[in-house]
């Protein structure tokens, strides 16, 4: 369970960062709502991304992992639609927003999992 709070509080700062470096990402809402997001960003990650990777693996495999990118791109279009607060107006903001959102869950998900081993030794 904490690791799907740390989940949902990591895409939550990564929407954030990536709506203050994206342009074409536009979110009207306060923190509360970014949470919303996090919320629906987690769950979509939890349940709808293994079943993509599951149906693509053969284009995974042959584009070497880049294929993935678009998945999450589905995803967070996915999102766009299911929340109201934020909008995504281009294709190069779903791009951009995908990698923002990528690096920024790998670097706050990483630096927790360091943390957690050094306590743990």
């Amino acid at each position: 369970m904490t690791k799907f709070i740390l989940r949902i509080i990591a895409n939550a700062l990564a929407i954030f960062v990536a709506v203050q470096l994206v342009n074409e990402i536009t979110f009207g809402g306060d923190i509360v709502d970014y949470l919303i997001v996090g919320v629906v960003l987690a769950l979509a990650n939890t349940f709808i991304r293994p079943i993509l990777k599951i149906v693509s693996a053969p284009l995974i495999f042959i584009t070497l992992g880049l294929f993935i990118i678009v998945i999450n791109g589905i995803i967070l279009f996915a999102v766009d639609w299911f929340v109201p607060t934020l909008e995504i107006t281009s294709f190069m903001g779903y791009v951009w927003g995908t990698i923002i959102i990528a690096v920024a869950n790998a670097i706050i998900v990483g630096s927790f999992k360091k943390h957690k081993r050094l306590d743990t030794e």
